[in-house]
């Protein structure tokens, strides 16, 4: 197992992380804010922890920002703190003052090494939400904006690998010139990101986008106002799951919702789209996290205090206004958060079926994981278990190590899994035959996938389909055979607005997939909005009645 820890990413490979949720965080009214220093003597580092629970790391190197990842693992026990970075397989450990003003730890890199640093707690403004209004007030020159967006573009040309895939380069400029004539007078930064995400948009690339800059968003995250219904979309409504009602006049979970402040739900959907990267002509990504970060999304079209909700009362429309809230009142409306890297296994009751559900591949140990599927495919060989439901939902991916290990135990023959790609000689060993493991499942493969399965998961899927009779059941998903990564990060010179540009290339050793093409999907899944309510894993469900057929 120890001969893959070679093919690891370095620290400074950025895999993006626009969509990754973090876990909860503990004891963090004491390290709460933003910390600085400086890192190996040349990158500027700043981590920041919010009051939502959330970290995050940037560094940045000649004004370049060349990391800019989520943290999880947060936790503080007597005096040691603890985080760790899963896209780079980082963990640190340190200490605080007894003044909580510096903190000084460790970094552990994947080949073992140690590096330290000493951080600052930044000083922060003596009124923080009169600061967040002043941010959010703030507009920006017609002119600055679109010299923002030509080096939004510039930068794109100069990275992006596989640039005008989906949109022709006449069609990009096209948009770039209309986006450009559109602005005619000052925008604020939010309004700015706006107009930006249409132009990545178009790139139809799930790791190509933009986001606000970190500390803003944070501002956001505690003084925004919100909506405070928890809504389903699909094929194009919306629906009421569950909400925060302050008065006795209620709307039934399931009805229909027509339009927010007279916004048609139509409308809606597609401004918020825009905000949505994912891969080609694909959309149960967009409706993944349309439906899992709705509010957070919607703050940018309308940050009210008020909300007019029109909704569809029998044959008539009928309306309710309500008032907005925190973004912690909402996450309340979407469950507890679970940890999303977690790999999870059992039997269901008739012990002849096996439920694996694996939700990244952004593993924390390497050797925990890989001992972990060795014990798992042991067991189900020793047990001859012949029905294995795989649950890839909602698995961005990570590194294509771990998914090569999980496919060894899923194949019965030998496999390639990479096309060979001289820009990353690091991955050699993916280029070249790989063999099953000695364990291999040897039954009926039932594999659950839906939106939310992107990059190197899509990857796996595309594995699975050509070298094997997995059965797949739900919704297309998010990516296949291949996607761009290896991304770098840009500040925009005048908004400060962040860029998100991959610049390689990868793409499985299959054939017969072709950009566009519908994933074929053996059974799927209706997302019924009663199971959703109620709750009801209609996956799982669907799996076990295909099977006791």
């Amino acid at each position: 197992m120890k001969k893959y820890a070679s093919f690891l990413f370095c620290y400074v490979i950025i895999i993006s992380s626009f969509l990754f949720p973090v876990p909860e965080a503990y004891g963090q009214e004491n390290f709460e804010g933003t910390w600085e220093g400086v890192f190996m003597n040349d990158f500027e580092v700043l981590i920041s922890f919010d009051g939502n629970n959330q970290g995050n790391i940037k560094m940045m190197s000649g004004g370049n920002i060349i990391q800019n990842d989520k943290l999880t693992d947060i936790k503080l026990t007597n005096n040691e703190f603890t985080f760790y970075i899963p896209d780079k397989q980082t963990p640190f450990t340190g200490n605080f003052n007894d003044l909580f003003t510096e903190l000084t730890g460790e970094f552990i890199f994947p080949d073992g090494k140690k590096h330290t640093i000493q951080l600052k707690r930044k000083m922060q403004a003596a009124n923080p939400l009169a600061a967040f209004k002043t941010a959010k007030e703030n507009k920006f020159r017609a002119e600055d904006v679109r010299n923002d967006l030509l080096f939004l573009y510039s930068s794109l040309k100069e990275q992006h690998p596989q640039l005008y895939a989906f949109t022709p380069k006449d069609s990009m400029e096209l948009i770039l010139e209309r986006l450009q004539d559109e602005l005619r007078e000052e925008v604020t930064l939010e309004k700015s990101y706006l107009i930006l995400s249409q132009l990545t948009d178009a790139v139809k690339c799930s790791h190509t986008g933009v986001r606000l800059p970190n500390s803003y968003q944070d501002s956001v995250n505690e003084f925004g106002h919100y909506f405070p219904f928890r809504l389903y979309f699909k094929n194009g409504k919306a629906f009421l799951v569950s909400g925060n009602f302050e008065s006795k006049q209620l709307i039934l979970p399931g009805t229909e919702i027509l339009s927010i402040n007279n916004l048609a739900v139509k409308e809606i959907i597609e401004k918020l789209f825009f905000m949505i990267p994912s891969e080609g002509c694909n959309v149960t990504t967009k409706y993944h996290e349309l439906n899992k970060r709705f509010n957070a999304l919607f703050y940018f079209l309308d940050d009210s205090e008020k909300f007019i909700i029109k909704y569809r009362k029998g044959s008539s429309v009928d309306s309710i206004t309500a008032s907005s809230c925190r973004l912690k009142h909402i996450q309340s409306l979407y469950g507890k958060i679970k940890n999303d890297r977690q790999v999870s296994f059992h039997y269901m009751d008739n012990m002849n079926i096996a439920v694996l559900k694996i939700p990244t591949f952004a593993m924390p140990d390497m050797d925990h994981y890989f001992k972990q599927l060795d014990s798992i495919f042991n067991d189900l060989k020793k047990a001859n278990i012949q029905h294995l439901i795989l649950d890839l939902r909602g698995n961005k991916g990570g590194h294509p190590i771990f998914a090569a290990q999980l496919f060894s135990y899923l194949t019965k023959k030998d496999f390639i899994y990479f096309k060979r790609n001289a820009e990353v000689k690091d991955f050699e060993p993916l280029y070249n035959v790989m063999q099953p493991n000695k364990n291999n499942f040897r039954g009926t493969m039932y594999v659950l996938v839906n939106g939310g399965c992107l990059s190197t998961t899509g990857h796996l899927i595309s594995l699975l389909k050509f070298n094997t009779n997995a059965v797949f059941i739900g919704e297309e998903p998010g990516s296949t055979f291949r996607c761009n990564d290896f991304s770098m990060q840009f500040s925009l010179p005048n908004t400060g607005i962040e860029l998100n540009a991959p610049r390689v290339t990868f793409e499985t050793s299959v054939t017969g997939f072709t950009l566009c093409r519908p994933f074929p999907i053996d059974y799927r899944v209706n997302n019924s909005l009663i199971k959703i309510i109620d709750q009801e894993d209609e996956y799982v469900e669907m799996a076990s009645s295909i099977i006791n057929k």
